[in-house]
């Protein structure tokens, strides 16, 4: 038929070219080729100007007219129904609702053959609407707008929940306007709009809009095609709000149970942790056993430290500030909680808990790992800390048993009463102390520092199995097997300096091999600390032996008398030599200690010995009694004392 069509002569038609059956033949091809109504309209001109139709052929233009617009409308309404089973279709298949509100918006600017369109949806929460998908929109302010409940078409149909449109929006007064949207609106070039409700259960909770860039009108037959993919979008956006409730219940739900079996997880671990702790106290766990069983528990390092921040067991780091410790121990008293210590994240993460016993502190349990604990694990640590209290608690009624003991040994050894090493006695000893004959007696004078913090300061120091200590008239006496007396008493020295910041004078007796040189021995102690306060000498350590003869001489004397001695017997040479800076009275000792040879003591002063004989004249000159008999011994042992007067802390006497 196409072929027939292109046979027809091009030109003015002849009254014989429109013979009814040329016509009816014309009219078939064109409805065969799906011609537009333009075809048939030119074929009825060209018809008419070739003379007058009869009627028949009138019927047959119109009729065949009428069939090619029903073919139009038939084919409009299958791409709706296609678009429509497309939609439904993508509802079905659970896309994403993004993708579905998408593909929605593509779909109603085809049908409708607008510019641009876009579906805008409810915001519950602040009120207005937002523009959610778009299609043809250019500019990008327009898809970020935000339209007011009560303001411009969209305003419109959710008011009245029905369709809208405007064919000169900017014109259009009857609804209200905003500037931004307007602006907006300008923007995008739109001129003429059409809003469709997105009703759900008579809530409206979207609008679908189509625009175009022209004055245009929108019939009732595109309202309804639009309306048919409003209801598909109002279900998507339905299905998204249930799904998203859905998947947030399941996540509740996923939480809560992860919730549930953390603290399953947790009331578990805790469980065995206070089991395991429980055994421990059980059977008589050590402070070391602690310190391990809270390092594996808790997966770091653990150490537990005593009231004066002295490590017990365990371990803890080397760049604890002991300050910086002390202050949390404090902190973790007063909370009753543990306390996290600041520091470079390098070094991990430090906390303290204080170790308390009954309303006493006694010390606190270190832990320090990489990362930081979670609250079941600080749960645990806390517990240990109790645990913790509990054994330094019993270690300390052990410990003050033991004192009693150690006191009442210590007692009826310098007393000269009894052998606490003799085999009938030696169950006496505290567990793990073996003392035997020979001793040596250290005796420490306390000053305002009492036995117990001393003992405290001293923990460490004395921890071995060859030295006891308790407080005796005053005075700190520790018995002792050391191979190293004036070592240990060093140590013990700079340990109470580094507790009290003070030094303590301190005496070491010499080898004591029986019971019943004890007390004689104890007050040859007794003296030399007496002389060392008298030579206001306190804190030095030193051997009784050296001090012994000069201990004697001022034995029960006044506080002065050493001082007066002094004066009287070289007074003049050491005030001579503190105004000259001379050393006349070193040059009188060593002149005395040499028995009286000028050569020895040049030698020993390292001088000449021209030199020496002229020093020697100067001190006749100012104290011309010293070479009298009768007074050299005395300003001999005057010398000495003034020696002893200037010797350093740690100096051994002589």
């Amino acid at each position: 038929m196409s072929s027939l069509v292109a046979a027809v002569p091009v030109g003015p038609p002849s009254q014989e070219s429109f013979e009814p059956a040329y016509c009816y033949q014309r009219l078939l091809q064109l409805l065969d080729d799906n011609a537009p109504l333009s075809s048939f309209e030119q074929l009825a001109a060209e018809a008419r100007a070739a003379g007058d139709l009869p009627e028949t052929m009138k019927v047959a233009f119109a009729t065949a007219m009428r069939l090619r617009d029903n073919a139009d409308h038939k084919h409009k309404r299958e791409v709706e129904l296609s678009a429509l089973y497309e939609t439904a279709r993508d509802l079905s298949a659970l896309r994403d609702t993004d993708q579905v509100l998408q593909a929605i918006v593509q779909r109603a600017k085809q049908l409708v053959g607008s510019d641009i369109a876009y579906l805008s949806a409810a915001d519950e929460e602040r009120g207005d609407f937002y523009v959610r998908a778009t299609e043809g929109v250019v500019s990008q302010d327009f898809a970020r707008i935000r339209v007011p409940r009560n303001i411009g078409v969209c305003g419109s149909v959710a008011r009245t929940r029905r369709p809208f449109y405007s064919s000169n929006y900017s014109a259009d007064r009857n609804f209200d306007h905003d500037v931004s949207i307007d602006r907006a609106t300008s923007g995008e070039g739109i001129v003429s709009i059409l809003g469709i409700p997105l009703e759900l259960e008579a809530q409206v909770i979207g609008v679908l809009f189509v625009g175009d860039r022209y004055v245009r009108s929108y019939t009732p037959q595109e309202m309804a095609v639009l309306s048919s993919l409003g209801t598909f979008a109002a279900l998507a956006i339905e299905n998204a709000r249930l799904l998203e409730e859905a998947q947030r219940a399941l996540r509740m739900a996923k939480e809560a149970n992860a919730a549930l079996k953390a603290k399953a997880d947790d009331i578990e671990e805790a469980a065995i942790a206070h089991e395991q702790l429980t055994e421990l106290i059980a059977r008589g766990g050590t402070l070391e056993d602690i310190a391990k069983r809270v390092s594996n528990l808790l997966k770091g390092k653990a150490g537990v430290i005593d009231e004066t921040r002295e490590l017990l067991a365990g371990t803890i780091p080397d760049h604890l500030a002991d300050e910086q410790v002390a202050r949390a121990v404090r902190e973790s008293d007063r909370l009753g909680r543990s306390v996290q210590l600041a520091g470079p994240a390098d070094d991990g993460m430090t906390v303290v808990a204080a170790a308390m016993g009954g309303s006493a502190r006694l010390g606190a349990l270190v832990f320090t790992r990489s990362r930081p604990l979670s609250a079941s694990e600080t749960r645990t640590l806390e517990r240990s800390a109790i645990v913790t209290g509990i054994v330094l608690l019993s270690l300390e009624r052990i410990a003050q048993t033991a004192s009693r003991d150690v006191a009442e040994i210590v007692s009826a050894l310098l007393r000269g009463i009894a052998d606490p090493f003799a085999p009938e006695a030696a169950r006496r000893l505290p567990p793990g102390i073996s003392l035997t004959w020979p001793v040596t007696t250290i005796l420490v004078e306390l000053n305002k520092v009492t036995a117990a913090q001393a003992s405290s300061a001293l923990r460490s120091a004395l921890a071995g199995r060859d030295s006891i200590s308790a407080e005796f008239n005053g005075d700190l006496a520790v018995i002792t097997n050391a191979s190293n007396p004036e070592q240990l008493a060093k140590r013990m020295s700079e340990r109470l300096e580094e507790a009290f910041g003070q030094k303590l004078s301190i005496v070491i007796s010499s080898p004591i091999a029986a019971i019943d040189k004890f007390p004689a021995e104890y007050e040859a102690l007794r003296r030399s600390l007496a002389l060392l306060h008298g030579l206001k000498q306190q804190g030095r350590v030193a051997f009784e032996k050296s001090l012994s003869i000069y201990a004697l001489l001022f034995q029960n004397k006044g506080d002065d008398a050493i001082d007066l001695f002094l004066r009287s017997s070289i007074g003049s040479l050491v005030e001579h030599d503190e105004k000259r800076k001379s050393q006349l009275a070193v040059t009188l000792l060593a002149y005395l200690d040499a028995g009286r040879s000028v050569q020895k003591a040049a030698e020993m002063l390292g001088i000449h010995v021209n030199t020496m004989r002229q020093r020697l004249d100067t001190i006749s000159q100012i104290n011309p009694d010293w070479a009298d008999p009768s007074r050299t011994l005395e300003v001999h042992i005057a010398l000495r004392l003034h020696t002893l007067e200037r010797l350093p802390s740690f100096a051994r006497c002589l």
